[in-house]
């Protein structure tokens, strides 16, 4: 039995070096491609929820891109009952003012206008609905995200190759106090990154992507979003469906600092992400996290309550060590501008020792999908019924100030 335990622990260990490897070539081969300069007027769509200091820096980052060509922001936010508008729309009115080519755009409301999608899917249809008429690509970022000025040119450049139907950036969070929970969720987010590529099963992030206007037609992207729950995983479907790649690009990195962050945040936050992948049909994903990080997980914290009695599981709890190892080799594979920030670096190497935490966090958010159809977000209460089709189910009120 003790050697079964180990065998395991250990195969899905190499079966996560492979990937790290898989995912280092990739960026290698992506890094050393050249192309053709390539800049069609496009469009910055970013949906808006809440308001802090950090945001405000975001946006300044998107009006100041070192992009060749013309482009325009429309800044998207929605309507409220109590306050005719989320907090966020005077103060993007206010830094939109001096410039011709940004503009702030008030989305209906949801609940209140009985719509039944998501409101981040109402703020885009909103949103691409008052795009001029010249515009050829169309690029999605988060309000809570920090990029880099060459942003827009690293997303839009590959879509010049017919083949490819979306790009992708990764996305990396910064843990800002080094709680558990903080540093479990950082991890279960970036390793992400190594799953991507220009595979078949490459996936579209709502908070960094781009495409070609003319794919809203050519892969019915409206009408898939038109009862959606969430956009991303919609696109992701859109693009196999007419089989187009998903184009991932490594050096296009969104940054989220995170701080103060709970169990109960980071838990309903992963367990979302998961429910949505399980009940939108995205199996290879799913089946990742169940049958290599699940079984992983339990070897690993399931052997050690025995330890005492036998020390023949030793090797297993080695694993532990291992996985922090994994993290940091896989943090080569960042951008060198990230890697350079001394914060980052500390921010990785503490992060690293509760990799095998955020890890089997992800095995256990697999198995609660399958239970579970419902998810709060943005403080409204969704059922999702199909990848297309969702239920609204009303506003959740929650003791927590606004926040994007």
């Amino acid at each position: 039995m003790q050697t079964y335990i180990i065998a395991t622990a250990y195969f899905f260990f190499i079966v996560e070096l492979l990937i790290i490897s898989r995912s280092f070539l990739y960026t290698r081969r992506e890094r050393n491609t050249k192309r053709p300069d390539y800049t069609p007027k496009t469009a910055i769509i970013a949906p808006h929820y809440g308001w802090d200091a950090e945001t405000e820096t975001h946006v300044q980052g998107l009006l100041h891109q070192d992009y060749a060509g013309e482009y325009e922001v429309f800044f998207v936010t929605h309507q409220r009952t109590d306050t005719g508008h989320d907090v966020s729309y005077p103060h993007l009115c206010e830094i939109a003012e001096p410039y011709p080519n940004v503009h702030v755009i008030l989305a209906p409301n949801i609940v209140d206008n009985d719509l039944g999608r998501s409101q981040k899917v109402q703020n885009l249809l909103t949103a691409i609905e008052k795009l001029p008429d010249d515009i050829e690509v169309i690029a999605f970022v988060d309000a809570d995200v920090a990029i880099q000025k060459d942003w827009l040119t690293l997303l839009v450049n590959p879509l010049q190759e017919p083949e490819i139907g979306a790009t992708v950036g990764g996305r990396f969070y910064f843990p800002q106090t080094w709680n558990i929970a903080s540093l479990a969720e950082s991890i279960w987010v970036n390793f992400q990154m190594s799953f991507q590529g220009d595979h078949p099963f490459t996936m579209v992030w709502g908070g960094s992507n781009a495409f070609r206007r003319e794919m809203l037609e050519k892969a019915q992207i409206l009408e898939r979003w038109e009862q959606a729950t969430i956009e991303d995983l919609n696109t992701t479907l859109a693009m196999r469906d007419t089989k187009h790649k998903i184009h991932f690009v490594p050096d296009c990195v969104a940054v989220t600092q995170t701080t103060h962050r709970t169990w109960h945040q980071i838990v309903e936050f992963t367990n979302r992400q998961v429910i949505m992948t399980f009940h939108m049909g995205l199996w290879v994903q799913w089946l990742a996290s169940l049958l290599v990080c699940l079984p992983k997980g339990i070897c690993v914290f399931g052997s050690i309550p025995f330890l005492f009695h036998k020390r023949e599981l030793l090797p297993v709890i080695f694993i532990l060590f291992l996985e922090a190892l994994s993290y940091r080799l896989y943090s080569k594979n960042l951008p060198r501008w990230l890697q350079n920030m001394p914060k980052v670096r500390q921010a990785i190497s503490i992060s690293s020792y509760v990799t095998s935490v955020g890890i089997f966090l992800a095995g256990f958010n697999a198995v609660y999908a399958v239970f579970q159809r419902k998810i709060t977000w943005g403080g409204v209460r969704y059922e999702i019924l199909s990848a297309t089709t969702c239920r609204v189910l009303g506003a959740v009120k929650r003791n927590r100030k606004d926040g994007v």
